[in-house]
């Protein structure tokens, strides 16, 4: 059983996109193999050592995006045999910014987000800051994910923020952000509870706010 399933996960580190279907088949054949165990330990667990790998920087953002396309290949013909009943680690509500229409970046931290195992309730792009967080409330995220990609809009994370701590609500979500114009300094300045480059970090960025909170800024950082 082992060996079939460990296939399927270096099938995703290693990119072999023409390769997951047979290999998913394969599994599927098996008695002692159900649906759950190809996507937790075989798919996701062949995402989750990309990711490390990029931590680690021995994969780059391509390579990763790549991984990605292979585990999607693999979770499309899964679906096509049963449901996959797997236990979500969070949720993250994700919208690009009011005036911003640019949504490859988000749709990548997307993709890295659910491979790991978070449910992404993705708004799209050119979102109210109103509707952002009446969906965060309505779906109870522990995450709210915004970005942009130009200056002129990047003050409607501020006015988010703002407006987010003034509703007096129950385990009131994190709020993270990026975007190629966005900064470090900026989230620090108004008052993020995180940041993150790219959308390997922002996995893990989420994974730390969700797991253990957010006590230190810095730390969160790390």
């Amino acid at each position: 059983m082992n060996d079939v399933l460990e296939k399927i996960s270096d099938c995703i580190v290693n990119m072999e996109e023409s390769s997951i279907e047979n290999l998913i088949e394969k599994a599927l054949n098996c008695d002692d193999i159900n649906i759950d165990d190809i996507y937790s330990k075989g798919l996701n667990s062949g995402m989750n050592k990309a990711i490390e790998l990029f931590e680690n920087k021995e994969y780059y953002i391509p390579e990763v995006i790549v991984c990605a396309d292979t585990l999607n290949k693999g979770l499309e013909v899964l679906r096509a045999y049963g449901k996959i009943n797997k236990k979500s680690k969070g949720k993250v509500v994700f919208a690009v910014v009011k005036g911003d229409t640019h949504e490859i970046g988000k749709n990548i931290v997307k993709i890295m987000l659910e491979a790991a195992g978070y449910e992404v309730i993705d708004l799209g792009v050119n979102i109210d800051n109103k509707d952002i967080i009446d969906s965060a409330i309505k779906e109870e995220a522990q995450v709210i994910a915004v970005s942009s990609m130009m200056t002129t809009t990047m003050t409607e994370m501020k006015i988010l923020i703002e407006q987010l701590n003034s509703i007096n609500i129950k385990n009131k979500p994190y709020v993270i952000i990026g975007g190629g114009c966005i900064t470090k300094n900026y989230a620090v300045e108004i008052g993020a509870d995180g940041y993150s480059e790219n959308a390997p970090k922002a996995v893990k960025l989420v994974a730390r706010l969700i797991e253990e909170g957010k006590d230190d800024f810095i730390r969160v950082y790390k």
